[in-house]
């Protein structure tokens, strides 16, 4: 019998996750949630897809990292609910479109725009990637909460491309119409969840903002402190958004 049957890619012994999870796109961030639950064990290194579960107070909870981009983010997605993940949030990193939230600050994602480059092989374009709204409700929630963190909610670009070459990248035209900044796989996520029917939303750190960034991005440093900072209040809130919403 094939252990892996339903997960080819990501490696993973249905046994060993958990309903409840958090997607990063660094292996090292994966690590780090890790670091805030009780008796976590790795229980996949695949690629790019490092896997951790143990528990989070009293709710037992998966991490894994997707790397970089929607193809390789949709296949991690796609077999964690084919394992019985049913509630995902992402906790990732974003550039801001709002210039009263600099690095170190938090945006909640309340849909997402399909310039993933690969939501459009899975549904039709003129279908909406939206967060669902118990987890939306939840992150702001626990975000709210603490009390020591700046965050904004609404809807971020998820673009294919952080570098464009020839082609211009339309920042400031997305930010007059009212996106708050941009990342990479939201959408992605968004609309497997709801071809799925399960749950899913994301929290993002800002970590630059590229209306204010010089046009080569030579400027751009997302590993500054206050940013590692935000992540961790990122994973925590999530955290407590999953125990949340097992309780409700």
């Amino acid at each position: 019998m094939n252990t892996f049957a339903n997960t080819p890619h990501i490696r993973l012994d249905p046994a060993d996750v958990a309903p409840y999870a958090l997607t990063v796109g660094d292996p090292a961030r994966a690590a780090r949630v890790a670091e805030f639950l009780s008796d976590a064990r790795q229980v996949g290194a695949w690629r790019e897809y490092h896997t951790f579960t143990g528990t989070y107070e009293t709710l037992r909870v998966t991490v894994i990292s997707h790397g970089i981009g929607g193809a390789g983010a949709a296949i991690c997605f796609h077999e964690l609910f084919g394992v019985g993940v049913r509630t995902i949030i992402r906790v990732g990193t974003c550039g801001s479109y709002l210039r009263a939230m600099r690095q170190g600050s938090l945006l909640i994602g309340t849909g997402a725009t399909r310039e993933d480059g690969t939501s459009n092989l899975l549904a039709p374009p003129e279908y909406p990637a939206v967060a669902d709204l118990d987890v939306t409700l939840a992150l702001r929630n626990e975000a709210r909460a603490r009390g020591d963190v700046k965050f904004q909610l609404g809807v971020l670009r998820s673009d294919a491309a952080f570098y464009h070459e020839l082609m211009p990248n339309p920042h400031q035209l997305w930010a007059d119409a009212g996106a708050v900044g941009i990342e990479m796989e939201l959408a992605t996520l968004l609309i497997i969840a709801s071809i799925q029917r399960v749950r899913a939303g994301g929290i993002f750190v800002v970590d630059g903002n590229p209306n204010e960034s010089a046009g080569d991005m030579a400027d751009y440093n997302p590993h500054r402190d206050s940013v590692e900072r935000a992540k961790d209040a990122a994973i925590e809130i999530a955290l407590k958004a999953l125990v949340a919403l097992a309780r409700s």
